[in-house]
């Protein structure tokens, strides 16, 4: 099945909708799960990726520190568990991210010698290319076990008719803790390439195998399936001006986490509007 809407409030809402109506259930890992197999949904305004959506207690910190962390390429699990300690759980031993941490996978060992900056290379060198893939499986032998195996298979780019469009590819998907950050942190890594490349922001395409609801989200779940669409917020972001201020804000988030002190003069619109989002937030949490 195919949703397309202009919102990640939106495409939260109609997956609950669809997986409560038609979804099957499943056990994996023991756990009972509602799934609809093959689903994939379209956002035609990719900088309406934040959610707001009645009920949900989503939190833009967490958004905004996972891209950080993700910018950063770091792999630790503490600058994530500062926000949300059950990110904990998702580390080894020895506190490393081993699946999830997608921008080790993208920016590592550095952003001039990474799978973005080829990828931006070949973009500028051939425009319409159906090559420009960022590949995020970590794991060699999926069989041997794990606390975190990546979820996001690839992120491809294409570009046409001055419009840079984004598809995700994921092995597996939870509507409600996975899509609505995964939203967030695709999207804003597709609008950073856009603006690296001087082009416009496409659609984002996302696809899942496994599009699925856990039992403990039943009930949240049945209550976002019944908003009415007309009081959805469109959730809408301020755009990207550079990715120079895109990294920036990673780095402002790291420094007001550990206590320092962070520029708050000639920021751009988007690092003003995510900082008083992360800061608002935070203090909501306290």
């Amino acid at each position: 099945m195919n949703i397309k809407c202009n919102s990640s409030n939106l495409v939260q809402v109609e997956l609950c909708r669809a997986i409560l109506a038609r979804g099957t259930e499943v056990n994996p890992r023991g756990l009972l799960t509602r799934e609809l197999l093959g689903v994939s949904f379209v956002i035609e305004n990719p900088r309406n990726r934040l959610t707001s959506i009645p009920g949900r207690k989503w939190s833009p910190s967490l958004a905004i520190a996972e891209l950080a962390w993700n910018l950063r390429a770091e792999r630790s699990v503490e600058p994530l568990a500062f926000y949300a300690p059950k990110w904990r759980s998702f580390a080894d031993d020895s506190g490393i991210v081993r699946g999830s941490c997608y921008g080790a996978s993208i920016f590592g060992p550095s952003h001039k010698s990474s799978q973005w900056s080829s990828v931006a290379e070949l973009l500028r060198r051939e425009i319409s290319t159906r090559r420009a893939v960022l590949s995020l499986r970590a794991e060699r032998d999926v069989s041997a076990p794990t606390n975190d195996m990546s979820c996001t298979n690839t992120i491809q780019f294409i570009v046409r008719e001055g419009r840079l469009h984004a598809f995700v590819n994921m092995r597996s998907n939870d509507v409600i803790w996975g899509v609505p950050y995964d939203v967030f942190l695709f999207s804003t890594l597709q609008e950073f390439m856009a603006v690296e490349l001087g082009l416009d922001v496409g659609s984002y395409h996302h696809y899942a195998a496994s599009m699925h609801i856990y039992e403990r989200h039943f009930s949240l779940a049945s209550s976002m399936a019944s908003i009415n669409d007309l009081d959805l917020e469109d959730g809408g972001m301020p755009p990207i001006e550079s990715g120079a201020s895109l990294m920036r804000l990673a780095y402002t988030e790291k420094a007001i986490r550990e206590g320092g002190t962070s520029q708050r003069t000639g920021l751009t619109d988007f690092e003003t509007f995510a900082l008083n989002l992360l800061q608002r937030s935070r203090a909501l949490a306290a």
